[in-house]
């Protein structure tokens, strides 16, 4: 029954006060700045009788005046005695955004510039939740437990897990043998039971592998970071839950053919496999002299690994004794080692071409094109070109005529090899027209 009165009479107050004229913006806005008053609810009826009189009067009273009306709090009585204890002075800092209260505890706590500022601040899940309170509680806790400035700037979204979430994820991986927390700080994106499970694993495992867990191993036998080791896994999460004398055979397997720990760390579906698959795959790839072996041969379907064996024997086909494509390149066009380093360094994508592919293109300029050796190598561009296209052009250009003193047109993009030709079919119209007038004039006379 209280309750409902004072409700419809707070209805009645807001309706007065929309009605009212004599109450500028002014006025408002310093009552408001002045104080804050708590919700209704706190205040008895005769209370909220009193203030709404007083602001009447106070108004009439302040019509012609510059000083803002402000209400005289010893007026209200309260059932506690004091009605003081419901109004406080208003405090600048319960406007400040969210945002700044985040990025001062980023700049304070870690020491972040105003780059790694920005850049915590562009991640995707911190975008969509900078503004709730519970980013600076998990800053806080990362802080205590010993994250450092690297691992945060490196996954900012460990801000958006929740702080009882992120302490229980915490506590969890604190009962692995850890040597650093950064070390594991990918591992708190996951799930609680996903995380228990793979923990309980490796704590399982830490009496079998001298390292403590298998992240210390893999680490110890690539001889990379255990973060960077953490970075992949994370995302592969089957290495931390499939056999570990699986794991092991592959990993040495891989080591001992030569194969790149990153490379092995970017690519680890090839640990899916068994082991005597994996040893045949490298052994057929150091047979067909592959100077880089790579994880995706253990993989990839059975044609395309034939395909690769096939250029890497065409290529050393080609080079004979030649140790790369710079020197093949100088042998062809009578050129020191040096000086064709120089000129193929001013287009680097040359060096990435396969010697086979180059080996047509040189063939059909020298032989059958006509174009002479230092005509090549100003334009060494010409060489990452596919014959088709090279030869298509060219082609087309003798027909109308044109032999271009520069092969630097047959580079260009479509658009502009269509405007040059377009160009130069009006300049010959107009020469012949030319020479046409001309020809008559002379008859003429």
């Amino acid at each position: 029954m209280y309750s409902q009165v004072l409700r419809n009479f707070q209805r009645i107050l807001v309706l007065q006060t929309r009605r009212s004229t004599h109450i500028t913006n002014n006025t408002f806005h310093c009552v408001c700045r002045k104080f804050v008053v708590y919700p209704a609810n706190h205040l008895s009826l005769s209370s909220v009788t009193r203030l709404h009189d007083n602001w009447e009067s106070s108004v009439e009273n302040n019509k012609n005046a510059d000083s803002p009306f402000t209400p005289d709090p010893s007026q209200l009585d309260s059932p506690q005695g004091n009605e003081r204890d419901y109004i406080v002075e208003y405090c600048l800092e319960h406007e400040k955004p969210r945002r700044y209260i985040l990025v001062e505890a980023l700049r304070t706590r870690y020491r972040l510039t105003d780059n790694d500022v920005e850049r915590v601040m562009k991640d995707e899940v911190v975008k969509k939740t900078f503004h709730k309170r519970s980013l600076v509680r998990a800053l806080e806790l990362l802080c205590l437990e010993g994250v450092t400035k690297e691992s945060f700037l490196s996954y900012p979204w460990i801000l958006t897990i929740d702080k009882v979430r992120l302490q229980e994820k915490l506590t969890i991986i604190r009962t692995l043998p850890v040597r650093d927390i950064n070390h594991f700080v990918p591992f708190l994106r996951l799930t609680l039971p996903r995380l228990r499970k793979l923990v309980s694993i490796m704590n399982s495992e830490s009496k079998v592998i001298p390292q403590g867990n298998r992240v210390y191993y893999i680490s110890e036998l690539l001889k990379t970071d255990p973060k960077l080791v953490t970075k992949y896994l994370s995302k592969r999460l089957f290495i931390l839950e499939m056999p570990f004398e699986m794991l092991e055979q592959n990993l040495k397997h891989m080591i001992n053919y030569n194969v790149s720990p990153i490379n092995i760390l970017k690519d680890l579906w090839a640990f899916r496999y068994t082991p005597k698959s994996v040893e045949l795959r490298l052994e057929r790839a150091k047979r067909a002299k592959k100077d880089k072996i790579m994880p995706w041969m253990v993989r990839c379907p059975e044609p395309i690994l034939q395909r690769s064996f096939k250029l890497t024997l065409d290529e050393l086909a080609v080079l004979g004794d030649k140790k790369n494509v710079v020197e093949y390149v100088a042998e062809r066009l009578e050129f020191d080692v040096e000086t064709m380093k120089c000129i193929m360094e001013r287009h680097p994508a040359v060096m990435r071409v396969r010697v086979t592919k180059i080996k047509e293109v040189l063939d059909y300029l020298l032989n059958e094109a006509g174009f002479t050796r230092h005509e090549i190598a100003n334009v060494p561009r010409i060489l990452c070109h596919g014959l088709e296209t090279t030869k298509q052009r060219i082609e087309e250009l003798k027909s109308y005529g044109c032999r271009p003193t520069s092969l630097v047109i047959v580079c260009r993009s479509k658009r502009e090899y269509e405007k040059f030709v377009k160009s130069w079919l009006e300049m010959d119209l107009k020469m012949h027209k030319y020479k046409e007038k001309s020809q008559t004039n002379e008859t003429q006379t």
